[in-house]
Formats: structure tokens, C-alpha cells, sequence
């Protein structure tokens, strides 16, 4: 076989090694997300709080939402996909006595670490916390920050989509509105 003939078979070999054996990989080391039940509940948080609450924060996911494995660690965050959104769900721990206003402040550097094109839009009253806009990357969103009880962890959630995402930003909505803060076995 003359060496331009067994470059082509390299070539070919190679492209089919690659077409057939990537979904056989992938399904050997598994997909990247896990699908999340209707209703289904997580817990997010180590329990060593230190204030009025355990240090954990409960929330429930409705239809579609799934885990995304990397970047997920039950005792610090959670990132939540549903079709054109993706929801982060953050515990931080400032410091005593910080503001919502203090924390929404962290938020906006964090983003901007994370994302030098991030902007944060001024926030307005959302429970005992602030929510406001959030761009980055090309996309839209919500930021939300809730302080947590006493000196326990407060609560960092981002939630960004493509646009026209309404119904995926509602269930974001509907995920950040039933986070509760667990109160401490005393």
C-alpha cells in the first residue's frame, strides 16, 4: 500500500473510531447531568450552621429541571439545568452582620470574576433579601441573594437563559421561591 493510501485509511479509521466509539464512551462513563423527579426536594448545605438555623437550605425542583454533576456539591451549590436555563444555588458565609445590600455587592464581583462581562442591574426587595437583573455571556436573567439566619450562610442563586425562555425563567422563579432556610435541632 502506497504511503498517501494508508494516510487515507489512517484518516478514515480514525474518523470512524471517533463517530462510533464517542456515544460508547459517553455511555460508559455516563451522561454529565442527572434527570431531577417533579416535586423532588435537595438539600444544600453542611448543617454546621452556626446562628438560628442548621446551616442547610432546602428547596424543590418542578418538571424538567436536571443536575449538572460538575460544578454540583451538596454542601456548597447546586447547578440546576432546565432546556435554555441554567440555575446556580449558592451558599456563601460573609460576614456577622452582613446586609442584603453587602451580599448583593459580593454577588456583583463574584460575577465579575467569573464573567468580566457580567452586569447586575440595581436590586428591589425579594423576601428578606434583594433580586434583581443579571447578563452575562450573551444571556439574560435573575440574581437573587437571601441572607441566611443569624450568622449562618446566606443564599446566592443566578438563573440565566437564552431569550425567549419564559416558561424555563418561570420555574427558575418558581425552584428560588420555595428555598426555606432549615431551622436548627435545638
Amino acid at each position: 500500500m502506497n504511503p498517501r493510501a494508508r494516510g487515507l485509511v489512517t484518516v478514515l479509521a480514525v474518523g470512524v473510531l471517533v463517530v462510533a466509539g464517542w456515544p460508547l464512551l459517553n455511555s460508559l462513563l455516563g451522561p454529565g447531568t442527572d434527570a431531577l423527579r417533579n416535586g423532588e426536594r435537595l438539600t444544600l448545605g453542611s448543617g454546621s450552621g452556626t446562628g438560628s438555623g442548621s446551616g442547610r437550605v432546602r428547596f424543590a425542583v418542578g418538571p424538567g429541571w436536571t443536575l449538572r454533576k460538575s460544578g454540583s456539591d451538596p454542601a456548597q451549590r447546586y447547578r440546576l439545568e432546565r432546556r435554555t436555563v441554567k440555575l446556580t444555588i449558592a451558599l456563601v458565609t460573609p460576614p456577622a452582620g452582613t446586609t442584603p445590600a453587602q451580599l448583593w455587592a459580593g454577588l456583583r464581583n463574584t460575577a465579575r470574576i467569573a464573567a468580566p462581562d457580567a452586569v447586575l442591574g440595581e436590586p428591589s426587595p425579594y423576601r428578606d433579601g434583594l433580586r434583581g437583573s443579571i447578563e452575562q455571556g450573551g444571556e439574560t436573567g435573575v440574581a437573587t441573594v437571601l441572607p441566611g439566619p443569624g450568622d449562618d450562610p446566606s443564599v446566592e442563586t443566578t438563573a440565566l437563559g437564552s431569550p425567549g425562555s419564559a416558561a424555563d425563567r418561570a420555574a427558575a422563579d418558581d425552584v428560588v421561591a420555595s428555598i426555606r432556610f432549615e431551622a436548627a435541632d435545638r
